[in-house]
């Protein structure tokens, strides 16, 4: 019998993506003064990924 914890069974990992030929994560990023709350992308040294035009975290998914 199988179990839905087993990591064999969850597949294959995704690779991490790229922003500007750097390694990228997700992270939850939660503005409570704006009431923002969106997965956003974070460099591996625990920066997030600015937007130079808007000052904000770029989402995750637009990379």
């Amino acid at each position: 019998m199988s179990s839905k914890n087993n990591p064999e069974n969850r597949g294959r990992v995704t690779e991490l993506r790229k922003y500007n030929g750097k390694k990228v994560q997700p992270v939850m990023y939660i503005n409570p003064t704006k009431g923002t709350k969106y997965i956003a992308a974070q460099y591996e040294d625990g920066n997030l990924v600015i937007d130079p035009s808007s000052k904000m975290p770029i989402a995750y998914k637009k990379i």
